[in-house]
């Protein structure tokens, strides 16, 4: 479900903005109206094609005459003086409705064209939405996509305090606080590496905050979506290592799949950095699909596979035993990919990406000022800080976030 948190003496009366007058499919990266308004543009197109096509004919020919006329008489075209514009007129003429052609053959093939996902279609909403700091403002509340299940550290369950507590709630904390003030609310929408960019596209939440790693092509078009995000500056690093059984652990260092080690079976996480690279280094055969980490431990726990995909953070052995796991365990020595996890933002707000961007920007130098959650009230009138104190009010620097949730898990070195 989706957890709401929020800090404030008051609740706030603020209603949703669900009242959004236009609503657009996009199909892939390409934008076209409803189902009826599609057919009929389709249509008009064709006869437009049609015709286009007609004219660009008559043109051609005219042009392939040999002779024009100049002053009322019949000459060869290289005698006119005045032949040379006829001839640019008539080329720029014929280029004209060449491009007219194309467009409108490129309008039609693409208002048919959809991204698929092996058999499934995505269509996702566009929604034509206020900015999203003045949408969260009106809102009362900000809306952070975050990891579905448990993750230590990053976020899971308090049964202490009854909330969701880690390092992304904090950050989602900290932009809400910044964008909110000191009243501050939040949400935390639950979403999955197959989603979580669709989620993000269609506007059911304003920062996503997920263990996302920045890579190029989902900063310029991102598949699920159909579209680029904007990510901030990297919160942490991290790399995928093959973690599990300690003899296939060696095998899968060695990228072998042969001999002793024809048994390795690596659970592999669908819509993630890491299934991408484990698809180029092992065979289809060796990887068993699932959709998310809790369902990688439990496949091993079950003997489903003997290794499983983490980094530093997500697979340690104090992770993988917390879920039951008893049988021998060891981590890969070598990081097969280089991850920068940044929060994301939809490419279409500027304004927001640059925001969120600011505020990790000023977690990270309040630690190497000395600027603590007790202290920030201090630095609230300072240039570098100014606007974005309240972040800092609500969760500290960045070495106080840090200790707070990872530290346990990986010490900062």
């Amino acid at each position: 479900g989706i957890h709401t948190g929020y800090h404030s003496a008051q609740e706030s009366d603020h209603d949703d903005v669900d009242d959004i007058e236009n609503q657009i499919f996009i199909e892939g990266a390409y934008t076209v109206p409803d189902d009826n308004e599609q057919t009929e543009t389709i249509e008009r197109l064709h006869e437009q094609l049609g015709s286009a096509q007609q004219e660009l004919q008559v043109a051609k020919s005219q042009l392939a005459a040999s002779i024009v006329e100049v002053d009322g008489e019949v000459v060869p075209d290289d005698m006119s003086g005045s032949n040379n514009k006829r001839k640019t007129s008539t080329f720029a003429f014929i280029l004209c409705l060449g491009v007219i052609a194309v467009s409108m053959g490129l309008a039609i093939s693409f208002s048919n064209r959809s991204d698929t996902n092996g058999d499934e279609t995505f269509k996702v909403v566009a929604q034509v939405l206020p900015p999203v700091l003045k949408a969260a403002q009106k809102r009362g509340i900000l809306r952070c996509g975050v990891q579905e299940h448990d993750s230590l550290g990053f976020i899971a369950f308090n049964n202490k305090t009854n909330e969701r507590e880690g390092f992304e709630v904090d950050l989602c904390k900290a932009v809400a606080a910044a964008a909110l003030g000191r009243s501050y609310r939040y949400e935390l929408v639950p979403t999955t590496g197959l989603n979580r960019f669709v989620t993000l596209a269609g506007g059911e939440i304003d920062v996503l905050i997920a263990s996302t790693t920045h890579t190029f092509d989902r900063d310029v078009h991102e598949l699920s979506a159909g579209m680029g995000f904007s990510f901030s500056s990297p919160y942490l690093y991290d790399g995928m290592t093959f973690n599990g059984v300690p003899e296939f652990v060696t095998c899968a260092d060695k990228l072998s799949a042969v001999e002793d080690c024809t048994g390795i079976l690596i659970c592999s996480i669908l819509g993630t950095t890491w299934h991408d690279k484990t698809k180029e280094l092992f065979p289809s055969s060796n990887l068993v699909i699932v959709e998310d980490q809790v369902e990688s431990i439990q496949n091993l726990i079950e003997g489903k596979c003997n290794i499983i995909q983490g980094g530093q953070y997500d697979a340690p052995e104090i992770i993988v035993r917390g879920y039951g796991y008893d049988g021998p365990y060891a981590q890969g020595k070598i990081s097969f990919t280089k991850e920068p996890l940044a929060m994301v933002t939809r490419d279409d707000d500027p304004e927001f990406a640059a925001f969120v961007y600011k505020v990790i920007q000023v977690l990270l130098l309040a630690e190497t000022q000395n600027v603590t959650m007790m202290t920030a009230s201090t630095v609230s009138g300072t240039t570098e800080f100014f606007g974005v104190t309240n972040a800092l009010t609500a969760v500290g620097n960045y070495g106080e976030v840090y200790t707070r949730h990872l530290s346990s898990i990986s010490p900062r070195s």
